[in-house]
């Protein structure tokens, strides 16, 4: 049992342990280890209401096609980032060592990643049920974990262009979980489908989040002092933003459904 667990776990925490050293300002260690643990608690509320997503989900009379669409963008792909998007806004940024744009992503890509590994033991704890070996599962894994990186990081940057810049429009906070939830469900889909393409998708956006990541240390690198202006966010646009992002999930899932 505890190999298995190193190597479903062991991608994504050496994921983070890697931009935690790439920030020229590291972040305390103990409130990084708690977003991920956050990110990793994140699964008891998603595992109570997809009971009932699931119950809904499996009286669809519509194809396989769609049903996968609806379990991909609305159980998955909409629940998970979900709470990832709240534990950065009411957890992570209301720390004063979140203080800089950089600090977003670390923090992103923790809570992203904490989800990602306690997901990944899941799965290869029950390797039997989708007929590989513990070691194969492992492997295959690492691409999901890359995912749920990539999405931790492009939410985290958007989030800091509305929490350091006054002059931002708040539309980058609807983004910021518009933009993760739908990658997330078209890499789900597609991986289902058109294997091949999903990896490659995957593959240019872990070479953005790479590029993005060195231009924010080259950034950094021009600051005398750590600390920027933090500016809060008002609790009614995040609830609009969660709101217009549910709407967008639920109109696609109606016309995919529709159309079957």
């Amino acid at each position: 049992m505890t190999p298995m667990i190193f190597w479903a776990t062991s991608p994504a925490i050496l994921i983070v342990v890697y931009f935690f050293f790439r920030d020229r300002f590291p972040e305390p260690p103990r409130i990084v280890f708690y977003t991920f643990a956050l990110g990793v608690l994140s699964i008891i509320p998603i595992s109570i209401l997809n009971i009932l997503l699931d119950f809904y989900g499996d009286s669809l009379n519509t194809s396989y096609f769609a049903k996968d669409f609806y379990f991909n963008f609305l159980r998955a792909a909409f629940h998970e980032e979900l709470y990832k998007f709240l534990i950065l806004i009411y957890f992570c940024s209301r720390h004063t060592e979140f203080n800089e744009p950089m600090d977003a992503i670390i923090y992103g890509i923790a809570v992203s990643l904490g989800y990602a590994a306690f997901e990944n033991v899941g799965y290869v704890v029950g390797h039997a049920n989708f007929n590989y070996t513990w070691k194969e599962l492992a492997f295959i894994r690492v691409l999901p974990t890359l995912m749920h990186g990539v999405n931790g990081s492009i939410m985290g940057l958007l989030l800091s262009k509305i929490l350091f810049d006054k002059r931002s429009d708040h539309t980058k906070l609807i983004l910021a979980l518009v933009i993760p939830v739908f990658f997330h469900g078209i890499y789900n889909q597609l991986i289902q489908y058109v294997t091949l393409v999903s990896i490659l998708m995957l593959l240019i956006a872990s070479i953005y989040v790479f590029i993005l990541i060195r231009r924010m240390r080259a950034s950094q690198e021009a600051k005398i002092i750590e600390a920027e202006t933090k500016f809060l966010i008002n609790h009614s646009i995040i609830f609009q933003s969660i709101f217009l992002t549910l709407i967008l999930v639920i109109i696609s899932v109606a016309f995919v459904v529709g159309m079957s």
